[in-house]
């Protein structure tokens, strides 16, 4: 008969607040010398963005005040355990491959704690019933949420280990669901809650795009309306038709539009820098956009202690694309390294919200990284929703009915309805030569707006500048329309811009 051992009881730490409380309740019910802390990081290095890199500091504090030292599962030699539990692929997995290896490491420990020490562990976890979740006493994406249920952690610790492993899991255990976990932690222990665990608020950055427009639907449909903004910077250059299609959106979704004004046109910022926006660089974006976004953002967490998420309705461009994208890995879609422009400035953006916020802000890119890749963002807004798509997505096709206009008949006939984007009412300083030959066909008092803009800049400055560049150099819009008279716009209508646009396309 096998003899009997004194049980050491192991709080398994996940990077939450829920593990950190099962801890700290452990300890007080069989004492410091018979628990030990284990913290299983699974997340911080393969979550699709940073809002997990402070968990690792907020497991150091939730140990230092229960008086315990952390015991840390990395990726050391442990790893070497071969375990057939399931396989790498995540559709048929129990258990979230990250959380699997690590908890193959953890196996290692155990077995070394049975061999050794002749102690038996006995495991904590701090897996959450569901009412918690929705009486919002836990964040409804908790760093624990993705951990593992119950049914699939039981299931592990009785097959995967040579002998079955006894666990708990006392928060769902006691069904106690108005346990305010979070209060305690940060008004009774006094410690900082990580941002994985603060209140999530979800912002689908939003100023009269289709493809914004649907993944704001998609977003309300994930997390609730309660849990949900439509955020729109207004550069004062906007379409008339674009606030029309953004109100009816708003409406057919069930949000309010939360709208933040600079008060400067673009043309006000290209005077205030005395530098003329151009494909290159763009301070009207950095300006009425990215800076108005961002102080929007760091009030939200200093005044109303939630952390935003972004979502963008950023597409791949390629209309060929129908691979098997949306079931590939999160990490593997957006990358610097894409042939897609769109891709690349997704990386860019995800890099820009890593780096230039005071804390990480999480972004996120639905079309490229979670929905099928054929999805038709225009087509479910115009035959589902009953919404007409802002006239600048439309405009040649208008123009060849209402006009007979033959240039936006040919435009029309090689698939260009419209303008790529409907940003600043088609006067957009980051379009190119297609952008602007399109607008000159189409809207042509909206390009001469333009021209006179930038012959207004260059005589106020004296400076030889311009939107375009040709050879190196500076090249008018006035040149540009010369030219296009002369010689026809077609050479440029038909032929794609090389440069990518600003950050404003994809809200």
């Amino acid at each position: 008969m096998e003899d009997e051992r004194q049980s050491v009881h192991i709080a398994v730490l996940a990077g939450g607040v829920a593990s950190a409380y099962v801890a700290c309740e452990t300890v007080k019910k069989y004492g410091k010398e018979n628990t030990r802390l284990i913290f299983i990081d699974t997340f911080s290095k393969s979550a699709e963005g940073p809002v997990y890199e402070a968990n690792s500091r907020f497991m150091k504090d939730v140990a230092e005040y229960i008086g315990l030292p952390l015991i840390e599962i990395n990726d050391a030699e442990n790893d070497s355990i071969n375990i057939e539990f399931s396989n790498e692929d995540e559709s048929n997995s129990a258990l979230r491959y990250e959380v699997e290896v690590k908890l193959k490491q953890l196996l290692a420990y155990l077995e070394e704690v049975r061999e050794n020490e002749k102690l038996e562990p006995i495991l904590y976890f701090g897996s959450v019933p569901e009412e918690m979740y929705r009486n919002k006493k836990i964040c409804l994406e908790s760093i624990e949420k993705d951990f593992g249920n119950v049914s699939d952690l039981q299931l592990f610790f009785e097959v995967a280990p040579s002998k079955a492993i006894e666990t708990h899991y006392p928060l769902v255990e006691a069904k106690n669901k108005d346990l305010d976990v979070k209060d305690i932690i940060q008004n009774e222990w006094r410690i900082e809650l990580p941002r994985s665990e603060r209140k999530r608020v979800y912002i689908a950055m939003f100023s009269g795009g289709a493809g914004s427009a649907y993944v704001a639907y998609y977003m309300v449909q994930a997390f609730g309306k309660e849990n949900c903004k439509l955020f729109f910077t207004n550069t004062l250059w906007e379409d008339e038709d674009n606030l029309r299609f953004m109100d009816e959106v708003a409406e057919y979704i069930g949000l309010e539009i939360t709208e933040i004004l600079d008060g400067r046109t673009p043309e006000e910022v290209f005077y205030d820098y005395k530098f003329l926006g151009n494909s290159r660089l763009a301070k009207c974006s950095e300006e009425l956009k990215v800076r108005q976004t961002l102080i929007f953002l760091e009030e939200l967490r200093d005044n109303e202690k939630l952390e935003p998420v972004l979502y963008f309705g950023i597409a791949p461009h390629e209309k060929h694309r129908r691979d098997d994208s949306h079931v590939r890995r999160k990490s593997s879609l957006v990358r610097e390294d894409s042939p897609d422009a769109n891709i690349r400035k997704a990386a860019g953006i995800r890099s820009f919200y890593e780096h230039f916020p005071i804390e990480p802000i999480e972004s996120r890119f639905p079309l490229v990284e979670t929905l099928r890749a054929d999805l038709d963002a225009k087509g479910i807004i115009q035959f589902e929703w009953g919404i007409k798509l802002p006239r600048m997505y439309t405009a040649a096709v208008e123009k060849a009915e209402k006009e007979n206009d033959p240039i936006a008949k040919k435009l029309v006939k090689k698939g260009i309805n419209g303008f790529s984007h409907a940003n600043c009412g088609g006067r957009c300083v980051r379009g190119g030569f297609q952008h602007y030959a399109t607008l000159y066909s189409i809207w042509p008092d909206q390009y001469k707006e333009q021209e006179e803009m930038e012959e207004r800049f260059r005589k106020h400055f004296e400076k030889n500048v311009s939107i375009l560049k040709k050879n190196g150099g500076a090249y008018t819009l006035k040149q540009f329309r010369e030219e296009m008279e002369r010689d026809g716009v077609e050479k440029y209508l038909f032929t794609p811009d090389e440069t990518i646009p600003c950050v404003c396309s994809f809200s």
